[in-house]
């Protein structure tokens, strides 16, 4: 949902369709896991360090020789993984952006009011205009190559045998891979409670959004930030409920494993302790 989403998770994402998607197709082969210890973090991060650094040599994160893509706004997010089941191979990874007022965390602003504040100036969509209480941003959406057809595989799976993981990577589950990301995030910030979403996104890819259910309106002016991107808005209770029928009973079963894994709040601070931690 942000700067990160390569050509191939482009070509990954599902066309309309009149079919029902069977939740059973993805997740009898990937399990979702919301990264609460620091070696599941760690896991996101390597997985992020492989595509984003070393795949597409973009120059975000923190600037070190270490093979771990991380930065300071991961101290105030939510991180979560998809992971192939037999092979526990991490397929995918993203995280959504928190700003919380409770902990001692210096970041008080989205990180895409950072590099594009500018492009926000008089948008009616502008972070500012709601509580930071209730705003987020999703970004660092990551899949690995495995999953997008590619010939070599991204650090992090040393010692792996990848060439018996018993998943085709083709057709319509290569598609539900990204899908799932997407819904993924959609969960995870209906059940933090952070009803206003901000993504950095591709205008092209908006649109293969917007044909899987997900409809962003502009926020800001393009920019070239890794390539051209704007900063888009979503009310993620009114994505949930426009969702399409076909995609609904994924959407349910990815919700209610994540919901088992976050703590139910109805503080202003709607992040579970635990979740933030030193990384």
């Amino acid at each position: 949902m942000r700067d990160d989403t390569t050509k191939d998770q482009r070509r990954a994402m599902p066309a309309p369709s009149g079919n029902d998607i069977d939740p059973d197709q993805l997740l009898d082969h990937f399990r979702l896991i919301i990264a609460h210890t620091p070696e599941q973090k760690e896991r996101a991060f390597a997985l992020r360090h492989a595509v984003f650094h070393e795949e597409l040599h973009y120059e975000i994160g923190e600037k070190t020789s270490s093979p771990l893509e991380k930065d300071t706004h991961d101290q105030n997010s939510i991180l979560c993984l998809l992971q192939h089941k037999s092979s526990n191979i991490d397929a995918g990874c993203l995280r959504v952006v928190i700003i919380d007022r409770s902990n001692n965390h210096p970041q008080k602003r989205l990180p895409l009011e950072e590099y594009s504040g500018h492009s926000l100036e008089g948008s009616e969509f502008h972070p500012e205009k709601f509580p930071k209480s209730l705003i987020c941003e999703v970004s660092r959406l990551a899949v690995h190559p495995l999953f997008r057809k590619k010939e070599s595989p991204p650090t992090g799976t040393r010692g792996k045998d990848i060439s018996n993981i018993g998943y085709k990577s083709g057709g319509k589950q290569s598609a539900l891979i990204s899908l799932s990301l997407f819904l993924a995030a959609t969960a995870i910030v209906g059940l933090t409670e952070r009803q206003h979403v901000f993504a950095m996104i591709e205008p092209r890819f908006n649109r293969l959004l917007k044909a899987s259910g997900l409809s962003f309106q502009k926020a800001g002016e393009t920019i070239y930030h890794c390539g051209l991107r704007a900063a888009y808005y979503i009310d993620q209770k009114q994505a949930e409920n426009d969702l399409p029928e076909r995609v609904r009973p994924l959407y349910e079963r990815i919700k209610s494993s994540l919901k088992q894994q976050l703590p139910i709040h109805n503080t202003e601070s709607s992040v579970t302790r635990g979740l933030f931690q030193e990384v």
